[in-house]
């Protein structure tokens, strides 16, 4: 054991207001909270090395915030002995819960319920601080037993095969926590769904618990953007037996892969941050209402696209910027280093950051720290490179961040992602 590793971790449940609207699955659904299938949960865990600390927390949300997480990390660290740079806040992707960032359409941003999750966020955070004794660290990958999800963008692609994990066994022996790392939406309950629900990465993580895998169990979701479960999109009765096969062939096979644990060979704790703006191609105001015009010539349907893009001719004469800046973060938790991105990243986006990562064991942290909408390949934009042709999921993914005030991406984004996360591990592992 690594006697100067401490490990602390927390749970809260997310109160979720009666009527807040839940995110995702089209613009203007309307899809006001009826009541909660099953809690959103905010669960935390700090790992500390002689002073030195870094701490995860991961929430049951469709989204992040980057104004969120600064404040959350700024309330730690006014109460905690930690950099406010050392802490990643990120979400499941949960399609049945709300959202925590602002959007237009898609599912309205609640103040209420955004405050309330501040407040729990920090709580959660302090209380695993607070929880911290020596613990000894493993890795590994635990293959899936059979695909339980799909390619949405390309038929037949591929789809994340296995499942990586860090555990972390107490002085007794037991596992306090049992980390684990999956690229897939949460999707099986579709738009028909008014309840609210954590989704397969909710269930997933409570299922480790029960089955006594881990007394305590995080979920950092993976790069997914072009990854859904199958079948996806159900109603509640639909999803039900669905929701819960996924969960347990996903459970059955991360447990299956615990024997081949790793133990950690470096105790070491550290963090990287930096403000990042990432390619954008040019547009002005009179390049978006060319385009819109263009639109209601062809495509009168595409009335979401259009609204949004003369607005966004009106942001840039009003004084508003579309430059899209986010943070990147880095944590490395011994041999394991986490590169967080804030959207999502499509699978071979974040399997090409983990092969170039310096770390031993590197992970991807998917929907971390803000919410700068997809990150595709640059095939994905070959096919779909102009927002005038056919629409549908690829299309999709480029061409709909209007929607938040967002330029398209240069299609060399995924590249220049995966170049400025290697450049800031390498500060984690010089």
């Amino acid at each position: 054991m690594h006697q100067d590793i401490r490990l602390g971790c927390a749970a809260q449940v997310i109160e979720t207001p009666l009527f807040v609207e839940l995110y995702g699955y089209g613009p203007f659904l309307g899809r006001r909270n009826r009541g909660v299938r099953d809690a959103l949960r905010c669960r935390a865990a700090s790992f500390c090395q002689n002073g030195r600390r870094v701490l995860v927390i991961a929430n049951d949300l469709v989204t992040m915030s980057r104004s969120g997480a600064w404040a959350i990390r700024d309330g730690i660290a006014a109460k905690a002995e930690i950099a406010p740079e050392a802490i990643l806040v990120c979400g499941s992707h949960t399609h049945s819960g709300p959202t925590v960032s602002h959007g237009i359409g898609w599912g309205e941003l609640d103040p209420v319920f955004r405050a309330g999750w501040v407040r729990t966020a920090i709580a959660t955070g302090l209380t695993a601080i607070a929880d911290e004794e020596p613990v000894s660290l493993r890795t590994g990958r635990s293959p899936l037993r059979e695909a339980v999800g799909v390619n949405r963008v390309e038929a037949g692609g591929p789809t994340d095969p296995e499942i990586r994990w860090l555990q972390a066994v107490d002085g007794k022996g037991e596992t306090k926590l049992l980390l684990h790392n999956h690229g897939m939406h949460g999707v099986v309950f579709g738009p028909a769904m008014l309840l609210v629900s954590a989704d397969w990465p909710g269930a997933a993580t409570q299922l480790i618990v029960e089955r006594k895998l881990g007394k305590n169990a995080i979920f950092l979701q993976a790069a997914a953007g072009n990854l859904n479960t199958n079948p996806c999109c159900q109603s509640q009765a639909n999803g039900e037996p669905h929701l819960l096969r996924i969960a347990n062939s996903y459970v059955d096979s991360l447990a299956a892969g615990l024997a081949k644990a790793t133990p950690m060979q470096s105790a070491e704790i550290g963090f990287a941050m930096q403000e990042t703006t990432f390619p954008t191609k040019p547009c002005s105001p009179v390049s978006l209402r060319q385009t819109a015009a263009k639109l209601t010539e062809l495509h009168p349907d595409r009335r979401y696209l259009i609204q949004r893009l003369e607005e966004m001719a009106l942001y840039i004469e009003n004084g508003g910027s579309l430059d899209v800046r986010a943070d990147l973060q880095v944590l490395r938790i011994g041999d394991v280093l986490i590169h967080s991105v804030p959207g999502e990243p499509f699978l071979e986006v974040g399997q090409a950051i983990m092969r170039r990562s310096p770390g031993v064991f590197p992970l991807v942290a998917s929907l971390a720290n803000g919410n700068c909408r997809y990150f595709p390949t640059p095939a994905t934009f070959a096919r779909h490179p102009d927002i005038l042709g056919p629409s549908g999921y690829g299309f999709y993914e480029i061409h709909q961040g209007c929607g938040r005030f967002m330029p398209e991406y240069e299609d060399t984004v995924a590249e220049f992602l995966a170049d400025q996360t290697i450049g800031l591990a390498q500060q984690c592992c010089p």
